[in-house]
């Protein structure tokens, strides 16, 4: 596994214009196989998408967001700061580097990241959604509310259903989540909605994908 510094410092002084295509072309099947859940080959390909590419942040970013998904926390992190060292605006790896500390369990520094980036992208309902797991997770009842009213609504993606499930199931409320669930599945699509399925999943909230309720819709309260 390539450490991120080897990525930033050793590998090469200048990347030639084959290596370039090789790494895009390996790059382009390092996301296909992440998406896929193929995470060995998608780690392979992205390091060689590394390899050809180390003067650029996407192939480092998304080396980091594998092993997050394998639970490699500390090396995940390394490729983060790699990637913000070659690009210190680089806006997914500074996204990737909070969801990682929220899955850490550090909820105040995850806050203070996802703070930073809605400063800078106010209508992100991505980050809206995460600042309500950061509230929901850390007991901050005081600004769960808040949080939760501050998402757009309707928005462009499942946020604001995901947030009330998220808090459903953290109060026991299954049913609840349940209709929630079937909301976010009736306004939005699969691909909208695994997101915010996978971040209930890898947080602890939701064991398995939700089955239709059947239950009356809840409404915007």
């Amino acid at each position: 596994m390539l450490k991120a510094a080897s990525v930033v410092f050793f590998l090469f002084v200048s990347v030639s214009f084959a290596d370039q295509r090789s790494g895009s072309a390996a790059l382009d099947r390092a996301v296909r196989a992440f998406r896929e859940g193929k995470l060995n080959e998608a780690e392979t390909q992205a390091e060689v998408a590394v390899r050809n590419n180390a003067h650029k942040p996407e192939a480092i970013n998304l080396l980091g967001a594998i092993l997050t998904r394998r639970k490699l926390y500390s090396e995940a992190e390394g490729q983060f700061q790699a990637a913000l060292a070659l690009e210190p605006g680089y806006y997914p790896a500074k996204l990737n580097y909070a969801e990682l500390e929220l899955l850490r369990g550090n909820y105040q520094k995850a806050t203070e990241l996802y703070e930073e980036l809605q400063r800078a992208d106010p209508k992100s309902e991505l980050v809206q959604f995460n600042l309500v797991l950061c509230s929901l997770l850390s007991g901050s009842d005081g600004q769960l509310a808040s949080r939760v009213d501050s998402i757009i609504f309707p928005g462009l993606t499942p946020a604001y259903y995901y947030a009330r499930a998220a808090i459903a199931l953290k109060q026991g409320q299954k049913s609840s989540a349940l209709a929630y669930f079937d909301l976010a599945k009736k306004y939005y699509s699969d691909a909208q909605c695994a997101y915010f399925r996978q971040s209930l999943t890898e947080l602890g909230l939701l064991a398995t994908e939700p089955e239709v309720a059947g239950k009356r819709s809840p409404k915007k309260s």
